[in-house]
């Protein structure tokens, strides 16, 4: 009768537990925050992580939990992180470096400088030949803020040169980087 009643006592902890929207002790090891996972893919498994804490079936529940780590563990695996092989400062009226040159494959990433008063943008004007209208789009920026943006890491896969411009002060910011294999 007493181990019932300690049974007991500990499932209506559980309960109030669950019931005041405490999360499962397993929960922190699911955090997707160094996982290599997006913003939305982050949500995307918050949100099936909840949808498996409500169901009943304790078994079922584990294998829905177990399920969904799995899925977004073999996604954060697939997204390798690009090598950053420049890091461009956009400041007032100019990028620093304003050249550079890299391997095929690497990337680039912009950086707004915290002291700058003027929106500036990133703008690639021209590139290799073969780059498509929709590798053309994802090298461009619109109008940012001045300071606390960054863009990229974008990766250069075809060699050749490209060249961007801040189109808002274009005769004074231009950056060229060369790709190599």
């Amino acid at each position: 009768m007493k181990r019932a009643a300690a049974w007991l006592s500990v499932g209506i902890v559980a309960l109030a537990l669950g019931a005041a929207g405490a999360a499962p002790t397993s929960m922190a090891s699911t955090d997707a925050t160094a996982s290599g996972l997006t913003a939305k893919q982050k949500r995307a498994k918050k949100k099936a992580l909840k949808k498996c804490y409500k169901i009943r079936n304790k078994a079922k529940r584990k294998r829905c939990v177990k399920n969904v780590n799995r899925k977004y563990k073999k996604l954060s695996q697939s997204q390798v992180k690009p090598k950053v092989a420049v890091t461009v400062g956009v400041n007032d009226d100019y990028f620093s470096p304003s050249s550079s040159t890299m391997k095929k494959g690497q990337a680039i990433k912009w950086v707004w400088n915290n002291n700058n008063r003027n929106a500036h943008n990133v703008t690639l004007v021209s590139g290799p030949a073969g780059l498509t209208a929709k590798d053309k789009y994802n090298l461009t920026t619109p109008n940012s803020p001045a300071v606390g943006y960054t863009f990229g890491p974008k990766v250069l896969n075809q060699t050749g040169t490209y060249n961007f411009v801040c189109s808002l002060h274009s005769t004074v910011m231009v950056f060229s980087v060369n790709v190599t294999n």
